[in-house]
């Protein structure tokens, strides 16, 4: 009888594996939405960043770079998150609390994040603001001159 139920447990097993290998696209997206905003959320910006295609890896680390000292997040919500058709790109709206901890002030941002399929899942292609405080995405320069002109910045 035990004999049996080891077959049992190991076919649940194996099964259970097949299903996980084949988990939809829409939970491939909201995971890795998830994931990275997570990891902002507590200035894990480092390892965020693996879940950006490397092409804008730098950018978005140039971008996020004072996440966890200059600025801290004190609340991340994804209101939406929408996979194409085609299942190869999605989109997520993500609005962040955050102080600006020069003068401990709050703020509220509303970032656009744009994703691809990459590798069996996804991963993050680009951000704009498009609506609240644009410095979040450390929008102004070092000689105070945003940088208007920047994909990060443009609502689309």
């Amino acid at each position: 009888m035990s004999r049996m139920r080891a077959w049992i447990w190991m076919l649940v097993v194996v099964l259970g594996g097949c299903f996980m290998a084949n988990t939809s696209p829409a939970k491939k997206i909201t995971d890795s939405v998830q994931d990275l905003n997570e990891q902002a959320r507590w200035g894990r910006i480092g390892d965020a960043s693996l879940l950006v295609e490397p092409g804008y890896r730098d950018e978005f680390l140039n971008a996020h770079q004072g996440w966890g000292s200059d600025i801290q997040l004190a609340d991340t919500e994804i209101v939406h998150v929408q996979i194409a058709a085609d299942a190869e790109h999605a989109s997520a709206i993500v609005t962040y609390s955050w102080y600006a901890m020069d003068s401990m002030t709050l703020h509220e941002t509303t970032i656009r994040q744009r994703w691809s399929a990459h590798s069996g899942g996804y991963a993050l292609t680009s951000e704009a603001v498009v609506k609240g405080d644009p410095r979040l995405l450390n929008a102004t320069a070092s000689n105070g001159v945003k940088n208007a002109g920047s994909s990060l910045y443009r609502a689309e």
